[in-house]
């Protein structure tokens, strides 16, 4: 290092020209990582941030940089918008509403069914009282403004048609912006550990019973009632002319169960699970 007049060090033309990142530069960059923070976890839950990077077509890593200050491409942000409906103007500045529309629900039924079913029991960490078991004469006579009343039926009656109208038997109050049709779905309880670690033995599913187009449905989980056996709850995976009902524990009791895709292929997919619950409050 050289010294200049009365001997005072200096590091050259190279260390004077460097220059610190503005703070007003730092600031903002920290508030816009916090606000995409806040509508990941508003959205997708405290844990959602490998599925909202699904949706942006990003490594999970990724997102949770931007989420700790690494700077954002444009083409991210617009897409995060489009995916969120959060308002720009708020999540770039700070002003106005936090979502362009008054709801900032999404789509639940474009998320993954692990992602669902992972929300659920998040919720349920944090709010047991809000998601329980009823006795018939308890389920209220009118629809409440954020629950509904989910009739649980026997697995094995599933298939059958009108066999679980009426009010009798049990009913689990659950939120109604988590099931996209409320009159058309219906509860039912899990016996074995054949969809173990997603679904273990005592879980609820709810079906949705309008969603029954096994092309729609692939990649999900849906209920379906194979050829001479009872209803299950499985994968559906769709290949070339056959679709696969496929186990999560897979066994000889448990098999995979290709079925021939066609006409009837609709009347063996009995509904797609939407929601489930694996704890329930006292």
């Amino acid at each position: 290092m050289r010294s200049g007049p009365r001997g005072v060090p200096f590091a050259g033309l190279s260390a004077v020209a460097r220059k610190k990142t503005p703070k007003t530069r730092v600031n903002v960059k920290a508030s816009l990582s916090r606000r995409l923070r806040e509508v990941r976890q508003e959205l997708f839950g405290e844990h959602g941030g490998p599925e909202l990077s699904r949706r942006l077509g990003l490594p999970a890593r990724t997102w949770y940089n931007y989420e700790t200050g690494v700077t954002v491409p444009a083409e991210v942000l617009l897409e995060f918008i489009e995916q969120t409906g959060v308002n720009p103007s708020w999540l770039l500045g700070g002003e106005g509403p936090r979502y362009k529309h008054a709801s900032s629900n999404i789509d639940f039924l474009d998320f993954s069914p692990v992602e669902l079913i992972r929300r659920g029991l998040e919720r349920l960490e944090h709010f047991p009282q809000d998601v329980r078991l009823i006795a018939p004469e308890d389920v209220p006579a009118t629809a409440l403004s954020e629950f509904t009343a989910v009739k649980v039926v026997p697995l094995q009656d599933l298939g059958r048609k009108g066999g679980d109208s009426g009010r009798n038997g049990e009913h689990i109050m659950a939120f109604r912006q988590w099931l996209p049709h409320p009159d058309e779905t219906v509860g039912v309880r899990l016996s074995d550990d054949t969809m173990w670690p997603i679904l273990p033995a005592g879980s609820v599913v709810a079906i949705d019973r309008s969603v029954t187009d096994p092309l729609a449905l692939q990649g999900k989980l849906v209920a379906a009632i194979p050829p001479d056996r009872e209803p299950v709850i499985r994968w559906l995976d769709v290949s070339g002319r056959h679709m696969i009902l496929r186990p999560n524990q897979l066994s000889r009791e448990h098999p995979l169960l290709p079925i021939e895709l066609n006409a009837q292929a609709k009347e063996i997919i009995l509904g797609q699970v939407v929601w489930a619950w694996s704890w329930f409050g006292h």
